[in-house]
C-alpha cells in the first residue's frame, strides 16, 4: 500500500517548484479560494456581495462629485444647476452603502475566518488520521505535517482577512480606475501601470518568507520538541533528577538564535523588494499626477474634471498603501496555503488504501508467508523472511532477546505496518487487498508503551471499544478482570476521576496501576485477536499471577498473542516461537524447546537460576496453580531445576 510518506517525493514541493509556483500565483489563489469556499461559501458570497456593493458606491461617489463641482462652478458663474439636489442625495446615498457594506464586510470576514480556520484545521486532521504507522516514522512526512499543521492555525485566518480585503481594493481600484476612465483615458491608463510593482515586489517577498519556513521546519519541530520537554509533566522528573534543564534549555537557545539569524537574513530581502514595491507604486502615482497637471494646463480637463480625477488619484493612491501591507501578507501566505493545498491533496490516495474488502470479526487461521520489514532509514530487517501460522484460539508466545523484532511482528500481524515483501493471510485473504480498519477492529491491542489519557477512569477504559455501545456495567466488569476495580473505585470520584492532576481535581496513579487500567481497556474489546505486549513489565509478582491465572477465562475462545521477556508467564502458552535478528530461530511447546537445548532454553535456564523454589514460596510466586497448568503462567514454579 502507498503511505503519505511514500507520496512525500514524488507530490511534496520542491526547491523548484517553488519558484515556478510563484510565477504562477493564480494557481495559489485559487486554491486558497477553493478551501473558503468549502469553508463557509455563505458568509463569502455574502462579502464578494458586499465588495461589489461597495465597489459600485465608489464608481458612483466620483461620479457624482464631479457632477455636484461641475453645479458649483456653474451656479458660482451666474448659470443655473437644476440636477445639483439630486447629485448631493444620491452622493450621500452612495456615502452611506459604503459605510454600511464595510460594516457588514468586517462582520463577515471574522467568521469567515474562523470557519476556515476551522475547515482547514480538520482536513489537515484528515491527513493526519489517514496515514499510517510508516509515514510517521519518515522525517519528511513529519516536516510537512508540521507546516500544515502550522500554516492550518494561523494562516487560513490571515489569508482570508488579507484576501477579503484585498477584495475590497481590487474592486475599490476597479471602480476608480473606471471612473478615471470616464474623466480621462490616459489618467486611467497610468495609474493602471501600480499593479506591476506591487505584484513583482509582493511575489518576490512571498518567495523569501516561503522559503525560511522550509529551511527551519525541521529544526521548529526540534525546538517545539524541545520546549515540550522543559514545560511537560511527565519529563520534569528525570530533567530534574539529572540536572539537565540548564543544558536542554541552552540547545533551545541556540536553535532559537539559529532561526532567529536567518529570519533577519530572509527579512533584509524581503525589505529590499517591499522597498522596490513601495517605490515603483509611489512613482505610478506621481507620474500620473504629472500627468494631471499637464492635462490641465492643456485645457485638456475641465476644472471640475481635474478636480474630481485630484480626488480620484487621491483615493487610489491611499487605497493602494493601505492594501500595502495586506499584499504582502497575501503573498507570504499563498505560496504556504499552496504547500497546504499539496498536503490535503494527499488525502484521496489515502483514502483509496483504505477501499478494500472489508473482513468479518472472526477467523480460522493466521498465515505469515516471508513476511519481511525494515523501518524507515534503517540497513537491516526488522523482520526477516518469517513465515508462521496461527490458529484460533491458541496462546502464542514471542520471545527473544531485545531488538529480536517481537513487537514488530506484533504491528505487523495487528494491521499497523503493511509487510514489504511475504504476505500476511487471514483464512486465505491476504492483508494488503482488505480494508485495514476492519481488520483493526477485529484486533485488541495492547502495547508496552500504552498511552495515558488525562480523561476519566471511565473514559480512559471505554477507549477500548469506542465503536460498541458499551454500558458503565461492562466497564467495571473490564476493570474487574484486569485487578482495577478496587483502585478506581476508591478515587474521589470513582471512575468519574480524572487521571491526570493537570486538570482540575484530577488524580495519577502508579504506574502498575497504569497498566490495569490499560489492560481493562484491552480486555473491553471484544475482538478475536488480542496482542499484549509486555502486560505485566509494571506489575508486581502477585498481581502478575492473578492476571494470567484468568488470561484464558478472559480470553476464551480468542487467539492471544503474548510477548513477554519473563518466561514464567509464557511456558505454558501453546505456541512458542523463539526470534533473533527478525528470524525465527526455534519454535514449539515449551516442553519441546527445553529439550531442543536452544536459545529458548539458554534464556529460560539464565531466568530460573536466579530464583529457588524458597523464593517462589515466600512470595507466594505461582505457589496455587493446579498441576493441570490452568492459567498462562499458572502451574509449576520456576527453579534451576524446572525441567
Amino acid at each position: 500500500m502507498t503511505g503519505a510518506a511514500d507520496l512525500v517525493s514524488g507530490n511534496g514541493s520542491q526547491p523548484g517548484q517553488t519558484a515556478r509556483g510563484m510565477r504562477n500565483m493564480g494557481r495559489l489563489v485559487k486554491a486558497a479560494l477553493r478551501l473558503i469556499w468549502a469553508a463557509g461559501r455563505r458568509d463569502f458570497v455574502i462579502v464578494m456581495v458586499m465588495d461589489l456593493l461597495q465597489g459600485l458606491g465608489f464608481f458612483v461617489l466620483i461620479r457624482q462629485a464631479q457632477q455636484m463641482l461641475s453645479g458649483l462652478i456653474a451656479i458660482n458663474a451666474g448659470k443655473d444647476a437644476p440636477g445639483l439636489a439630486l447629485d448631493i442625495v444620491i452622493f450621500m446615498f452612495a456615502n452611506m452603502l459604503g459605510v454600511v457594506t464595510q460594516a457588514v464586510i468586517a462582520n463577515r470576514k471574522v467568521v469567515l475566518s474562523e470557519l476556515t480556520g476551522i475547515y482547514v484545521c480538520g482536513e489537515v486532521l484528515k491527513v493526519a488520521c489517514l496515514a499510517e504507522l510508516a509515514d510517521f516514522d519518515d522525517s519528511r512526512f513529519h516536516d510537512r505535517l508540521q507546516r500544515a499543521a502550522t500554516s492550518a492555525q494561523t494562516r487560513p485566518s490571515r489569508m482570508v482577512q488579507s484576501l477579503v480585503t484585498i477584495g475590497q481594493t481590487v474592486v475599490a481600484l476597479i471602480s476608480i480606475w473606471f471612473a478615471l476612465l470616464t474623466v480621462q483615458w490616459v489618467l486611467a491608463l497610468c495609474v493602471a501601470l501600480v499593479v506591476v510593482p506591487i505584484w513583482y515586489g509582493g511575489t518576490r517577498g512571498g518567495d523569501q518568507y516561503f522559503g525560511f519556513v522550509r529551511k527551519t521546519t525541521s529544526t521548529d519541530r526540534s525546538r517545539t520538541y524541545l520546549f515540550g520537554l522543559l514545560t511537560m509533566r511527565d519529563p520534569a522528573k528525570e530533567i530534574r533528577a539529572f540536572n539537565l534543564a540548564d543544558h536542554l534549555s541552552q540547545t533551545w537557545h541556540t536553535l532559537m538564535n539559529q532561526r532567529l539569524d536567518l529570519l533577519r537574513t530572509t527579512l533584509k530581502k524581503r525589505f529590499r523588494w517591499s522597498v522596490i514595491s513601495s517605490v515603483g507604486s509611489s512613482v505610478v502615482i506621481a507620474l500620473a499626477s504629472v500627468v494631471l497637471v499637464e492635462l490641465n494646463r492643456w485645457h485638456v480637463l475641465t476644472l471640475a474634471q481635474t478636480a474630481t480625477a485630484a480626488g480620484a488619484l487621491l483615493l487610489f493612491s491611499q487605497k493602494v498603501f493601505d492594501s500595502m501591507a495586506l499584499t504582502n501578507d497575501f503573498f507570504e501566505s499563498a505560496p504556504l496555503m499552496g504547500d497546504l493545498d499539496e498536503f490535503l491533496a494527499l488525502q484521496p490516495a489515502l483514502i483509496r488504501n483504505r477501499e478494500g474488502e472489508r473482513l468479518a470479526g472472526g477467523f480460522e487461521d493466521i498465515e505469515l508467508d516471508d513476511v519481511s520489514f525494515t523501518y524507515h532509514g534503517a540497513e537491516r530487517r526488522a523482520i526477516d523472511e518469517v513465515s508462521l501460522k496461527i490458529r484460533a484460539g491458541q496462546v502464542v508466545a514471542l520471545v527473544g532477546e531485545n531488538g529480536s523484532g517481537k513487537t514488530t511482528l506484533a504491528k505487523l500481524l495487528a494491521g499497523l505496518y503493511s509487510p514489504q515483501t511475504g504476505a500476511i493471510r487471514v483464512d486465505g485473504t491476504d492483508l494488503s487487498t482488505v480494508d485495514l480498519d476492519s481488520w483493526r477492529e477485529s484486533v485488541a491491542v495492547l502495547f508496552q508503551d500504552f498511552i495515558r489519557y488525562a480523561l476519566t477512569a471511565e473514559e480512559n477504559i471505554r477507549l477500548g471499544a469506542v465503536s460498541e455501545d458499551t454500558d458503565f456495567d461492562q466497564v467495571r466488569a473490564a476493570a474487574i478482570a484486569a485487578g482495577a476495580d478496587e483502585f478506581l473505585s476508591r478515587l474521589p470520584d470513582g471512575y468519574r476521576t480524572i487521571l491526570s492532576p493537570q486538570f482540575g481535581s484530577g488524580q495519577d496513579l502508579s504506574l502498575g496501576q497504569w497498566q490495569r487500567v490499560a489492560l481493562a481497556r484491552a480486555f473491553l474489546r471484544d475482538a478475536p485477536l488480542v496482542i499484549l505486549d509486555e502486560p505485566t513489565a509494571s506489575l508486581d509478582a502477585r498481581a502478575e499471577r492473578a492476571l494470567f491465572d484468568s488470561v484464558r477465562d478472559l480470553y476464551r475462545n480468542r487467539t492471544v498473542l503474548l510477548i513477554s521477556h519473563r518466561f514464567a508467564t509464557v511456558w505454558t502458552a501453546d505456541h512458542i516461537v523463539v526470534l533473533r535478528d527478525g528470524k525465527i530461530i526455534e519454535q514449539g511447546s515449551h516442553t519441546a524447546l527445553m529439550a531442543a537445548d536452544g536459545l529458548y532454553a539458554e534464556l529460560f535456564a539464565i531466568q530460573a537460576s536466579v530464583f529457588t523454589e524458597t523464593d517462589l514460596d515466600d512470595t507466594d510466586h505461582y505457589a496455587d496453580a493446579g498441576e493441570d497448568g490452568v492459567g498462562l503462567g499458572a502451574g509449576r514454579g520456576i527453579t534451576p531445576h524446572a525441567q
